[in-house]
C-alpha cells in the first residue's frame, strides 16, 4: 500500500523531470554566444570574463 507521501514524492519527480525536459529543449534551441566566432576572439572574450571574475573576487576579498 502507498502512503500518501509516497504518492506526492512520485509525483514532484515526475513534474521535476518534466521542467527539466522542458529546459533542456529550450536550451538547445538557443545558439551558443561563441559559435560565430573566431579563435581568437573566443580567447579574448575568456580572458576578459575571467579578469572581470578575478577584480570582483578581489574586490570582496580586500
Amino acid at each position: 500500500m502507498k502512503t500518501k507521501e509516497t504518492i506526492m514524492a512520485k509525483t514532484i519527480t515526475k513534474k521535476a523531470k518534466e521542467h527539466l525536459t522542458k529546459l533542456r529543449k529550450l536550451i538547445s534551441k538557443r545558439k551558443h554566444p561563441l559559435s560565430d566566432m573566431t579563435e581568437e576572439e573566443v580567447i579574448e572574450a575568456l580572458r576578459k570574463t575571467r579578469e572581470e571574475i578575478w577584480d570582483k573576487k578581489l574586490v570582496t576579498h580586500s
